[in-house]
């Protein structure tokens, strides 16, 4: 059954199911908590590992509400909703986990309120996050831009397009959809991780040009771990055996 929660005056939904210690998911760009965790299996695969997960939709997307502002998805406000979830739950920590835009999200949210998580899974998002400097920095170092991260100042809008028109098409709204892509995509960089000390993960599949490489993101944020899905894509790494291995044994190792 959806529940629903007020975040900044807009109505949030999301789900609360099973028992144990919280975890958050955030979900991808035109995409949504059933698409991106419920149908990859990813409710009954952490539920049955003891966990309660509080999956939501985001400002936009879903059943959520769906400002055309830019300003409604800056970080403060579509990152900083997991913190006003867990709030509004009366829950002091949890663990988060976010994909694409989620992950970017998670980023940000272990960069500003790492405190609030005992563990940050950052998936489908590495590279593409860097600040354009340390990415280029990066790059000489092997980890070679794409061609898409190399034209572009979000490093996400072109490899987007198919699933914002999918989106659309679904019933979507084109203006909240804009406005989510030109607010909510921040680069970060060394620095914002600085005094960052939960526990961070970040996994991306080997053939995700959107992404990049998951290895410069780690290194940029102290004690982090990178893993690398092989043969999977930006979408395909979602449902992997591989990667949900990963991520459980990340999880459980911080439990």
């Amino acid at each position: 059954m959806t529940r629903y929660f007020d975040a900044e005056g807009w109505r949030l939904a999301y789900d609360d199911v099973g028992e144990g210690e919280p975890i958050v998911l955030l979900h991808g760009f035109a995409a949504d908590r059933r698409l991106n965790w419920k149908l990859p299996g990813w409710y009954d695969l952490l539920t049955a590992a003891g966990y309660r997960v509080l999956a939501l939709d985001a400002r936009g997307h879903g059943q959520s509400a769906r400002p055309s502002e830019v300003e409604a998805y800056r970080p403060s406000g579509i990152a900083g909703d997991a913190i006003r979830l867990l709030d509004h739950l009366g829950l002091r920590r949890a663990c988060l986990f976010g994909y694409s835009m989620g992950g970017r999200n998670a980023a940000w949210l272990l960069a500003r309120h790492g405190r609030r998580f005992r563990a940050v899974v950052i998936g489908g998002t590495g590279l593409n996050l860097l600040a354009p400097a340390e990415a280029r920095r990066w790059a000489k170092r092997g980890f070679a831009l794409t061609r898409d991260n190399a034209n572009t100042e979000s490093l996400a809008v072109p490899a987007m397009v198919p699933l914002y028109r999918h989106a659309v098409q679904r019933g979507g709204r084109s203006g909240a959809l804009a406005a989510c892509l030109m607010g909510a995509f921040p680069n970060l960089g060394k620095a914002d991780f600085a005094r960052v000390r939960t526990p961070a993960l970040v996994v991306c599949g080997s053939k995700d040009t959107l992404a990049g490489s998951p290895f410069p993101l780690a290194a940029s944020i102290p004690g982090a771990r990178a893993v690398l899905v092989p043969g999977r894509n930006h979408l395909s790494v979602v449902a992997d055996p591989f990667f949900k291995g990963a991520v459980l044994g990340f999880l459980g190792a911080h439990r």
